[in-house]
């Protein structure tokens, strides 16, 4: 581990100790997109509909795994995404009052030949899945490579981090009942990643969306709704900008069964629309992600999210998944 990511988790090791913000309720997982062509735009995770108290913080640390093994070409393009992708990032929340929310998200990637491709080999074998793709080369190697024309637009083959695109959000309760919540989000991701390392996407990003959550339907259950949706309009990236997308649309909807004080279980679905101009799937197709699990509550104030994440379409998202998040003082 390189010195800066050491730094960068003991100072959230830290942080994400702060005064908590109230007792614990059901949320939605934290997911994100971690194709590395796609990762770097502004997409945001699912927003919780229920905001931090007035006055209060929170914190988290979340960190991403995904394991691409892709080869695919389609027209005059071609694709090759054969790697890890690690993406650790801290969040710090402020209730200003009692309808405003701010906050801000510092993400750490990195880009590495990974370890987990024997794990997958093994575990697709063991349910009859297909390793075709993964068998075309050795594993755990490192090659994100896209070429038009047989020109390389980007090809990266050695392991790097370093900061991501810091994003700064802002949010508004519209709508508080005893057994819902409706608010208003909205994020502005910054151009400070480096964009030839898959970083960042070296431009601004602007995103708005609502949050709906239900709680405790169909009582004798414990289930808890869930619903997002919103826009993000994509500043003009340096990596591969000419066939990105200005729009895309984004959305998640999942449930939460939440019947014990100690634990509860999720299914969660994320989506969005395509994000590139492109006759590959892995670029030019829309989104449908699926991440099951659960979170496990240490505290009313401290929980941590553990989900793993499956694509439903081909080749839109990575491989294999896996999401952990650590929060302190979420509602």
């Amino acid at each position: 581990m390189s010195r800066s990511l050491r730094l960068l988790v003991i100072a959230c090791c830290l942080l994400v100790w702060l005064p908590g913000a109230g007792a614990a309720t059901p949320q939605p997982f934290s997911i994100r997109n971690l194709n590395p062509l796609i990762q770097i735009y502004g997409l945001p995770a699912t927003e919780n509909a229920t905001l931090i108290p007035a006055h209060k913080y929170a914190s988290a640390i979340a960190l991403d795994i995904a394991n691409n093994s892709i080869f695919s070409s389609a027209g005059n393009e071609s694709i090759i995404l054969d790697g890890e992708t690690y993406r650790l990032a801290f969040t710090l929340r402020h209730g200003l009052n009692e309808d405003t929310e701010i906050g801000v998200e510092l993400p750490f990637i990195a880009h590495s030949p990974g370890s987990m491709d024997n794990f997958i080999e093994g575990w697709h074998s063991t349910f009859g899945l297909t390793n075709s793709e993964r068998n075309k080369t050795p594993s755990n190697t490192l090659h994100y490579r896209y070429t038009v024309n047989n020109k390389p637009v980007v090809d990266i083959t050695s392991p790097s981090s370093g900061i991501g695109d810091v994003r700064l959000f802002a949010a508004r309760q519209l709508r508080r009942t005893a057994d819902s919540d409706l608010s208003l989000h909205a994020g502005l991701k910054l151009a400070t990643g480096n964009a030839q390392q898959l970083h960042g996407s070296g431009a601004n990003d602007l995103s708005i969306s609502l949050a709906h959550i239900k709680r405790r339907w169909l009582t004798s259950l414990e289930l808890t709704s869930f619903a997002n949706g919103g826009l993000v309009w994509l500043g003009k990236g340096d990596v591969p900008g000419d066939i990105q997308k200005n729009v895309a649309g984004f959305a998640s909807t999942g449930l939460i069964w939440n019947n014990s004080r100690i634990i509860d279980l999720k299914a969660q679905l994320d989506m969005h629309s395509r994000l590139y101009d492109s006759q590959l799937d892995q670029l030019g197709s829309d989104t449908i992600q699926l991440t099951v699990g659960g979170s496990v509550y240490f505290s009313r104030n401290t929980r941590l999210d553990i989900g793993v994440g499956e694509n439903l379409l081909t080749d839109t998202t990575p491989d294999f998944l896996i999401n952990l998040v650590l929060k302190n003082g979420y509602r």
